[in-house]
């Protein structure tokens, strides 16, 4: 029953995103080249976050929940991250360069600065969403990112 309420709150929070305000200190965007057709990129990118549930968060060695939030095939994939208790989200952004290339355009941030763990934190989020915070300035959203390119194996290069 938690943990359908947790990811109930999960997705109207990262709809709603509250914490556009501080994206400087949240967030992190970055761009792979990745040699392969965009839709064998979105399909490798939704199979890497379903393999990543339960992954160990790098900074308290929690275990992290990963969900796929949407997947456009050939276009774009979203994931909804507990980490454990602050949602994060990452999209990634799929662009056909010729035949057999891709741009991959990843985008990581924090939705909030409090857990979404906290019943209605989504309603206290959006109240609060003029008070600063950071993920230590993108370390999180960097390590999102990166995890998904790794677990997803595609042969790609950071630009």
């Amino acid at each position: 029953m938690y943990d359908k309420f947790v990811w109930a709150q999960s997705y109207v929070q990262a709809t709603l995103e509250p914490s556009r305000l501080w994206r400087a200190s949240n967030s992190k965007k970055l761009k792979f080249e990745v040699v392969a057709r965009p839709e064998v990129v979105t399909q490798a990118l939704t199979q890497a976050i379903h393999g990543l549930d339960r992954d160990p968060n790098p900074f308290t060695g929690n275990p992290m929940r990963w969900k796929l939030h949407k997947h456009r095939p050939g276009k774009q994939v979203e994931a909804l991250i507990l980490t454990p208790y602050w949602l994060d989200k990452a999209t990634f952004d799929v662009h056909p360069v010729g035949s057999d290339k891709c741009i991959v355009n990843a985008f990581a941030r924090s939705t909030g600065v409090l857990p979404v763990v906290i019943p209605l934190s989504f309603i206290l989020n959006a109240a609060f969403f003029f008070i600063p915070f950071t993920d230590a300035l993108g370390k999180m959203s960097r390590h999102l990112i990166r995890r998904v390119m790794e677990k997803s194996q595609l042969k790609s290069n950071n630009l």
